[in-house]
């Protein structure tokens, strides 16, 4: 498909439709009515070890019980979020040989990785948190994956500096009040660049302070998953600034007009329409769960319990955590734990006491450097961002009186969540034809999912519309396909009509 064929507004639901299309176009394709198969996670996820919210996009969520006692995540359990489909494995083959273009300095130019190494190294503990961790808990379900508390991981991060990088460049050019950082994701052809592109912008005294570009992550170079060759790590800061294959900086005087930064990622009330006048996704307020032992209704005995947790603030760190087994009716002191790994890292907690067998409710509260207090409720807003109330993160065991006949398999305790995360998405009933569109949205390359929200195929597009408020009905869609609308093409020639017929067929089931 050429630019100009996909001239004009593509907001519309029937423009939209045409990426979803254009994603299947292949003369020789056919799609036959069978039920649809699971799509492959990436070489490496083990599934025992996530809630898999969605594939392509990548998003998986780290399992409660497996968040351990560590306060470095290792990267085979570290939570996963893509914006858009992975890039290719090749990158990751050579690392060194990654280029990186520098804009808004005084000597702007590119530079490898290689290159980077030479400038000298930092290192910082820091979490990474998906600006949505704790979405589930929201009444109103909002769009986007329904993340209970596992959506978050700490590293050790290795790179540069920014302001030694900048430096070496002659510094920031006058006037510069933002560092936008620019994805290396592939744009689908066709597709408007500032819909789709994932570019954050910071404020430049942030970018300067304590930002890096980061090659390792734990003392390895950083995979593929998790932003290898190269990310930005924004110490402090939601995981949507932490920009992963990293291709561009540019220091410029406003941010991005990327819709990711624009109207996306920022505090909106409930019903508000997307804008740029919200408050923009930046600092992690405090907030503090409890993991276990327990979670998932892994078995724990009763008698000396010693529940652990961690608790963040971001560029503050934490002063204090306290526990709870009466829902905030009184309050402990938990211990902090000793490794500390700076103000951007999370602090481990641990509380012991004894408990009878049966059920109990454990909840914690973190008080930051600054004497913010972790309050109890969540924020309302219109996409489920930020949650650190209290009382959703609540986690209740059940204590047992002696050691269980057969230890449990944990492929089988694995499956199981905890009573404080959130059900799985409902069942929708779907016709074989229904069956064999789902396989059509969830296989394409690049994935339906990368441009559109439906909340059965467990999807997030950053272009939309969401299909799950349009709710439109299967004629609308193969009209739109087949015929075109406007300055949309049509695709009667260049798709089956059996695809055309079950990708809307299942559009219609899946959004009734």
């Amino acid at each position: 498909m050429s630019e100009s064929s996909l001239d004009g507004s593509r907001r519309g639901f029937l423009r939209a439709m045409t990426a979803a299309a254009g994603a299947l176009l292949a003369p020789s394709a056919s799609v036959a009515l069978t039920p649809p198969s699971t799509p492959k996670l990436p070489s490496g996820v083990n599934p025992k070890n996530f809630i898999i919210h969605g594939v392509n996009p990548l998003t998986i969520e780290t399992r409660r019980s497996l968040m351990g006692m560590s306060a470095i995540t290792p990267e085979a359990r570290f939570f996963v979020r893509n914006n858009l489909p992975l890039p290719s494995p090749q990158i990751v083959e050579r690392p060194d040989t990654w280029v990186l273009e520098v804009k808004g300095v005084k000597q702007p130019t590119a530079i490898s990785v290689a290159e980077l190494k030479g400038l000298g190294l930092d290192a910082v503990g820091a979490v990474i948190q998906c600006t949505g961790n704790g979405r589930a808990f929201f009444e109103h379900e909002p769009a986007g994956s329904k993340w209970g508390v596992g959506a978050a991981g700490c590293a050790i991060w290795t790179g540069v500096r920014l302001k030694t990088l900048f430096d070496h460049f002659g510094g920031v050019d006058a006037g510069m009040n933002f560092l936008t950082a620019t994805g290396g994701e592939i744009i689908p052809e066709g597709m408007e660049h500032n819909d789709l592109v994932v570019e954050r912008s910071i404020p430049i005294k942030k970018a300067l302070d304590d930002t890096i570009l980061a090659w390792e992550m734990n003392g390895a170079p950083i995979p593929l998953l998790h932003g290898g060759p190269l990310r930005l790590i924004v110490p402090g800061y939601f995981g949507c600034n932490n920009i992963k294959y990293v291709k561009t900086l540019t220091c410029a005087p406003q941010e991005s007009e990327a819709k990711i930064q624009k109207t996306g990622y920022r505090l909106r009330p409930i019903g508000a329409p997307p804008g740029p006048d919200y408050p923009s996704m930046w600092r992690m307020p405090v907030k503090s769960w409890v993991n276990g032992p327990g979670a998932d209704n892994t078995p724990a005995l009763a008698g000396e319990v010693t529940f652990y947790g961690v608790a963040l603030s971001g560029e503050r760190g934490v002063k204090k955590v306290e526990v709870s087994l009466d829902m905030g009716k009184t309050w402990q002191d938990a211990t902090l734990e000793d490794l500390d790994l700076g103000p951007n890292a999370w602090r481990v907690f641990s509380y012991t006491v004894n408990l009878p067998k049966g059920p109990h409710t454990i909840v914690s509260r973190a008080t930051d450097t600054q004497g913010d207090i972790q309050p109890k409720e969540r924020v309302e807003n219109e996409r489920g961002y930020a949650h650190n109330g209290w009382l959703d993160a609540a986690l209740t065991v059940n204590l047992l009186g002696e050691p269980p006949e057969e230890k449990v398999a944990a492929t089988d305790q694995h499956m199981v969540k905890e009573e404080s995360t959130p059900p799985e998405r409902e069942s929708v009933s779907l016709s074989a034809e229904g069956q064999a569109g789902k396989q059509v949205y969830l296989e394409s390359q690049p994935s339906c999912g990368a441009c559109h929200t439906l909340k059965d195929a467990g999807s997030e597009g950053l272009i939309g519309p969401n299909l799950n408020e349009l709710k439109p009905n299967a004629e609308s869609v193969k009209n739109a396909v087949t015929n075109g609308v406007g300055a949309m093409p049509a695709y009667n020639d260049l798709m089956t009509k059996e695809q055309i017929n079950s990708l809307a067929t299942y559009i219609e089931e899946a959004t009734k």
